[in-house]
């Protein structure tokens, strides 16, 4: 992991640069914000309000489709699931039990 020093000496190029080096690395896709902030240590204090709004504001200005949000499952397909992990367990799963399933 690279950290770069970020202090209010940030520049906008450097950000850029860093956001096309991370995309490059991760098979051509942007990493999202907090991804971003953990592989280069750059907060979102070194540039919103500052040079961008918001994140995707950033990714677009660096030559990228904005991130798109995560889409939510289906009301089917939970309770398919959970019925599934209730049969297995032949009891109403908690919230450990599902978390366990998870992974």
């Amino acid at each position: 992991m690279l950290v770069l020093s970020v202090g209010s000496g940030m520049k906008k190029e450097r950000i850029i640069e860093e956001i096309k080096r991370t995309a490059s690395e991760n098979g051509g896709g942007p990493l999202g914000q907090r991804t971003f902030t953990a592989a280069t240590g750059i907060t979102a204090a070194s540039w919103l309000g500052r040079y961008w709004r918001n994140w995707s504001d950033a990714l677009v200005e660096a030559g990228f489709e904005p991130n798109r949000p995560l889409e939510a499952h289906t009301d089917e397909l939970l309770i398919q699931s959970m019925a599934k992990l209730t049969r297995q367990l032949r009891r109403f799963p908690t919230v450990a039990d599902m978390r366990l399933e998870r992974r």
